[in-house]
């Protein structure tokens, strides 16, 4: 595509006018990027810090939003209806209740991003809707360590066919070379969903690898094996 082609799509999607200079790459991604932290009182602060540093590096207007209410709405919900209240594994709980508890979390995120993406240009002023982005990788999909109808249901998936250990090592690459050094962070910090509460001493306790019961690394094995005839 030429380069006034992409000018002019640049200028569609920022709402700029044709005689309008084209903006610097955090300019733009504040005109069509919009980040949502969507924590509950299993999210651990770390987490919550490195989404608000990543959003302010890239230039993404960036919204913290608790979703609590709308889980204990849902398990209030199913109490009231069978007189059975759910519980995490740590409090007693069946494996069965702990797997519901969290997919509650995962299922409401995609359902909070949706209307957020529908409505926040009305908010703003503006016409038309936003896509979403999910962030599910194909390690992932291929283990089956997923929640239907959470991030695997997103408009757009980036990294759906990425594997996890070359994720990891794009972020390292991003955060030398791209100028968001945030991304060696995100990197760093062991994978979690953050689903089930938190360690006593507020640390996530929680992470994939566990949850799975392998590594990434060990993972990635089954994304090349698929490839091979």
């Amino acid at each position: 595509r030429s380069d006034a082609r992409v000018a002019s799509d640049v200028r569609r999607l920022a709402r700029l006018a044709d005689n309008q200079p084209l903006p610097i790459p955090n300019k733009l991604a504040a005109c069509v990027f919009t980040t949502l932290y969507l924590g509950t009182e299993n999210s651990g602060v770390e987490t919550r810090k490195r989404s608000e540093e990543l959003a302010k590096e890239v230039g993404a207007r960036h919204m913290d939003v608790r979703v609590d209410s709308l889980v204990a709405a849902l398990v209030a919900l199913f109490a009231a209806v069978t007189g059975k209240k759910p519980r995490f594994k740590v409090h007693g709980g069946t494996i069965a209740e702990n797997l519901a508890l969290q997919n509650i979390q995962a299922r409401l995120r995609m359902v909070v991003s949706f209307l957020f993406a529908q409505l926040l240009p009305w908010v703003r002023g503006e016409s038309g809707f936003l896509l979403v982005l999910g962030s599910a990788n194909v390690d992932e999909a291929l283990r089956g360590y997923m929640t239907k109808y959470d991030c695997s249901s997103a408009d757009i998936n980036p990294i759906g066919g990425i594997s996890k250990v070359d994720l990891k090592a794009f972020l390292r690459w991003g955060a030398d070379n791209l100028g968001y050094p945030s991304l060696a962070k995100v990197e760093a910090a062991p994978p979690t969903a953050e689903l089930e509460p938190l360690a006593e001493n507020g640390e996530v306790a929680q992470t994939d690898e566990v949850d799975m019961g392998m590594t990434y690394a060990e993972l990635s094995v089954f994304g090349r094996l698929r490839k091979m005839a």
